[in-house]
């Protein structure tokens, strides 16, 4: 699988060839035929078949949630966003993001929680087909995730470093667009406070919603036509060039960039 047609869409023009014609070949983590779904010499812990690895709720940054909005072909994907804003449940500015509540479960759950709660499910989950309706615009961690690899250590290694950076892109450019679209620096921070919680307060732990009020500040001016404004925050780093990119992530996007880079050489198949 050429990484180029795995990743989304957008970073096609922005991302060192490097690393878009890179071509891994994992075949021991497939999502047809679930591996973890699987449990051999009597594994602590696996998935169950229908849910796998995604009792996630994953993170979908401004960008790729405008991506989906021009994706014709995305109804459904279009159908559960859209139920998201006229609920409040929790899309931001910042993008699709899980609810407090949910985030607290998840990043204080037990081992073998995972890939057996079905109210972790996520939402883009198609359960029909088993599979996945936002998949070319997928967030970071389900671009990066591998239970396991051909490659071994090694191979384990190179997704984490890679999830390391695209991390750090996506939050780049979704930075990027809020501050084109006029939010400001403080603004930013707080959008940012609602993302990957360990903690909340009693009102988040309570409910999946964001009460009207505040949804309406925090989306500062926008909050009448949120896919409108998803559509420019795709437009926005849909125009960023190679040079600016770079300029854009700094010193220490391109020292991750350079990590990647390092690992490549070193992925031989076990």
């Amino acid at each position: 699988m050429i990484l180029k047609y795995q990743l989304p869409r957008i970073y096609e023009n922005i991302l060192p060839r490097e690393i878009l014609n890179f071509s891994p070949e994992e075949k021991k983590a497939t999502c047809d035929a679930c591996a973890m779904s699987r449990p051999q010499n009597k594994a602590k812990v696996h998935y169950r078949p229908d849910l796998k690895c995604c009792t996630f709720h994953p993170f979908l940054a401004n960008y790729m949630v405008g991506a989906l909005f021009y994706e014709e072909s995305s109804t459904e994907a279009h159908r559960i966003f859209r139920d998201k804003i006229a609920r409040r449940e929790y899309a931001l500015p910042l993008g699709m993001v899980a609810p407090v509540q949910y985030q607290v479960q998840f990043n204080n759950r037990s081992e073998g929680e995972f890939g057996q709660r079905e109210d972790w499910l996520c939402p883009y989950y198609n359960k029909q087909t088993q599979n996945c309706n936002v998949w070319r615009n997928r967030g970071v961690v389900c671009t990066t995730f591998f239970c396991k690899s051909s490659y071994g250590k090694t191979g384990l290694k190179f997704w984490e470093k890679l999830s390391n950076y695209l991390w750090y892109v996506e939050l780049a450019l979704l930075e990027e667009a809020l501050v084109m679209l006029d939010f400001s620096p403080r603004q930013v921070m707080t959008l940012l406070d609602y993302h990957n919680r360990f903690d909340g307060t009693a009102a988040e732990k309570k409910t999946r919603v964001i009460p009207e009020a505040l949804a309406k500040d925090l989306w500062n001016g926008y909050y009448d036509d949120q896919e409108g404004f998803y559509k420019k925050a795709y437009d926005v780093v849909a125009n960023i060039d190679k040079k600016s990119f770079h300029e854009m992530i700094g010193e220490q996007g391109q020292y991750l960039e350079e990590e990647v880079f390092t690992i490549l050489p070193q992925m031989k198949v076990n």
